[in-house]
């Protein structure tokens, strides 16, 4: 079956307008330009991968493949070594309410020895991708909880099957206009009329699921950096559904700004959350006094800190130079990402080995791209011991 997340990076551009100034933005994949992240509470631990039905916490990497089973990510444990691989990502087809409360992929995954990150579509699509047009019908029954038995029956499913205490991610990405339950008009002007429905629909879905007997479900409240996605309004704080039903602070993050520029400057608009010229669809409040230009990395760090939640990485990844102008082999990015993830992210941490658009790492029998400045820093980071 085709991949729900074929087209995740496909350039869709969004019209913004800031300041009298028109902006070309494509979506994907604080403090000042170069300041320190803030540390997590808890540190790094390469622990091993455990049983799909233990408890998943801690921190930990992972792989998404878009290969609905874990031959693929086997063969990524083989290479960096046993223990090095604690999660394994996989998206829900989001085609209607059946494929969402009965998911075909569970068989294909069930009995493995990862803990289980499910990208879970807050709404049908019609097809199996969740990027779609929103069906404000949809939203809506979702924001009054008259959704909420499908996604009860979802999660008694995913316990039957073992898979009671994985991560779950509601509206991931929701600060732009491409996901079905998006809070931003489609071209990019402003806050759609429906974004309103975003947080009661996120607390509907967790009340339902974690009513389940059995149910350890943790939740990921999981926007995009703002470097390259958004709409005016579009503030983060105001979408946030509160610490009672978020588990962790999620950011997914890809090398990939919309425009040329070099790796450093690169990294450093991921810190802070803004593209060229330091531009953010929104500006975060402060933290505890410090500011931020955008919602990136630092203010991911600190938001987590500040409401007493782990941080969590459930996509991070390569883009193609032709891919929003992303880094190609980006051994750069890699390495300070993977710096970055062990000083900040006690959650799991999700690389993207998955192309169109994206780069796969050159995994001997499994993935072979043109990556090898990249994959060797990764192993290097990654693997077994390090």
């Amino acid at each position: 079956m085709e991949s729900p997340r074929k087209n995740k990076r496909k350039p869709i551009l969004a019209i913004l307008v800031i300041a009298g100034t028109a902006i070309l933005t494509a979506a994907c994949g604080g403090s000042p330009s170069g300041s320190p992240s803030v540390k997590a509470t808890t540190g790094w631990s390469s622990t091993g991968p455990s049983a799909s039905g233990s408890a998943a916490t801690g921190a930990g990497i992972g792989f998404y493949d878009g290969k609905f089973g874990p031959a693929g990510i086997e063969k990524a444990t083989t290479w960096l070594g046993s223990g090095s691989i604690k999660y394994a990502e996989d998206f829900m087809d989001a085609t209607d309410w059946s494929h969402i409360e009965s998911p075909w992929q569970l068989s294909n995954w069930k009995g493995n020895p990862y803990t289980m990150v499910w990208g879970i579509p807050m709404l049908p699509c019609g097809s199996s991708s969740t990027q779609c047009q929103t069906n404000v019908s949809d939203y809506d029954q979702v924001a009054s909880g008259g959704a909420n038995s499908y996604f009860k029956t979802l999660a008694q499913k995913l316990v039957a099957d073992g898979f009671g205490t994985s991560y779950i991610r509601l509206g991931w990405e929701f600060n732009g206009s491409e996901m079905g339950w998006a809070i931003c008009n489609a071209d990019g002007s402003g806050l759609a009329s429906w974004a309103g429905d975003f947080v009661p629909a996120f607390r509907n879905i967790v009340t339902s699921m974690r009513s389940v007997s059995g149910a350890n479900f943790k939740f990921v409240w999981n926007p995009l950096v703002s470097s390259n996605v958004g709409c005016p309004g579009n503030n983060f704080e105001k979408f946030y559904p509160g610490d009672s039903y978020v588990d962790a602070v999620g950011l997914d993050v890809y090398d990939g700004l919309g425009q040329s520029t070099s790796d450093s400057a690169r990294w450093n608009d991921l810190l802070n959350g803004v593209n060229g010229g330091h531009w953010s669809p929104a500006k975060p409040t402060p933290i505890n006094g410090q500011s931020f230009p955008g919602y990136g990395l630092n203010w991911t760090a600190a938001f987590a800190k500040e409401h007493g939640k782990p941080v969590s990485i459930p996509e991070w990844g390569l883009d193609s130079t032709s891919q929003n102008s992303g880094g190609g082999d980006d051994a750069y990015f890699v390495s300070h990402m993977a710096s970055w993830i062990k000083a900040n992210a006690d959650g799991p941490a999700i690389f993207c080995n998955y192309g169109d658009g994206n780069l796969p790492l050159n995994i001997p029998n499994y993935t072979s791209a043109a990556t090898p400045d990249a994959t060797a820093a990764f192993k290097t980071a990654f693997s077994a011991g390090a």
